[in-house]
């Protein structure tokens, strides 16, 4: 029988138990608390940032879908030019000629003095084939309307149901981005226009304003808290310039080179400010003030208007919500010539 003796047993490791103390155990726990408390953190702030954009993306949703509706249907504008003779009586040589119409430019200058407006408007032809009897003109798609858009300030009593006006909610003032849509079976157009020399040379607002002065004028609104909307025709060269000087392109002008003749590209640019800050600006039935008087009138000095109108609405004691919408819209119709 072998007998260990005691020196030999303390020869060898004695195995003991690991385990933790409790200022480690206290470290540990401090240490995974403040990870769970950044972690927290983090995750409120991304629930806040989603939250935050996810409801910027649905105030500006409206303002989004009305800048592609503008940008579609301008792209489609025609004018159905042809060639003809300078004078009926005595011909001295050919001439572009169209009984159809395209305007753009201060809206202060285009509308009627009954709109309370802003910044630029436009108004034009297209084969919408938009009719108010759908039952007697259906499947005539092809058909011609006069269109257009342009903003106007004012209440919403003519907008909402009668039974809320007569319940006394109190009016909400805003800027509104109207879409004009004259019916084919309503157009106006060719009472101005027409074969004769006299009609050719028209050069009045009424083929669209008739719309416009009716009772129940045939327009209807886009989106709410537009407050800005520019219309810059564009030459497509290399290098992109101006067509006019003042924004103004009406092909029924004195303007040799863009009479009878729509422009090739027109940058259409688009302010929107959301819901909460056009409660804030509320004013009653005065405008409120949004940096925008002297702006956009040259259009050689359309990057530092925009560039003044961002810092206006970018100030932090206004906190102004916005966003800025731009395109450079291709007409379809256009035979653009420098000739």
């Amino acid at each position: 029988m072998q007998i260990f003796s005691p020196q030999f047993n303390a020869a060898r490791p004695l195995r003991s138990r690991a385990g933790f103390s409790i200022l480690e155990v206290l470290v540990a726990s401090a240490v995974l608390a403040l990870l769970l408390v950044a972690m927290l953190s983090m995750t409120d702030q991304v629930q806040k940032t989603y939250r935050s954009t996810l409801g910027k993306a649905e105030q500006f949703r409206e303002a989004r879908v009305a800048f592609e509706s503008i940008t579609r249907r301008l792209s489609q504008a025609t004018l159905n030019t042809y060639w003809d003779y300078d004078s009926l009586t005595t011909p001295t040589r050919y001439l572009r000629q169209s009984e159809l119409r395209f305007l753009s430019g201060q809206a202060s200058a285009i509308l009627p003095g009954t709109i309370s407006s802003t910044t630029h408007a436009v108004f034009f032809q297209a084969p919408f084939g938009f009719s108010s009897n759908a039952t007697a003109f259906g499947g005539m798609e092809s058909m011609v309307n006069t269109w257009g858009y342009f903003i106007e300030f004012g209440s919403d009593s003519g907008l909402r149901p009668p039974p809320v006006n007569t319940a006394g909610v109190p009016e909400k003032y805003r800027f509104r981005l109207y879409e004009m849509m004259e019916p084919s079976e309503s157009l106006s157009l060719y009472k101005y226009t027409g074969n004769s020399t006299a009609s050719k040379t028209y050069t009045g607002r009424t083929w669209f304003t008739d719309a416009l002065d009716k009772p129940n004028r045939s327009s209807r609104v886009l989106a709410e808290n537009i407050v800005a909307l520019i219309f810059r025709p564009l030459d497509p060269a290399s290098t992109p310039s101006d067509l006019t000087t003042n924004f103004t392109y009406d092909t029924a002008g004195s303007v040799a080179n863009i009479r009878n003749q729509l422009p090739p590209y027109i940058e259409v640019t688009m302010v929107a400010i959301d819901e909460v800050s056009a409660r804030r600006l509320e004013t009653g039935a005065t405008p409120p003030v949004l940096g925008l008087t002297g702006l956009f009138q040259t259009a050689s000095s359309y990057d530092g208007d925009l560039e003044k109108l961002r810092k206006y609405l970018d100030d932090n004691d206004k906190k102004i919500n916005y966003r800025i919408f731009t395109a450079n819209v291709s007409i379809q119709g256009a035979k653009w010539s420098r000739n």
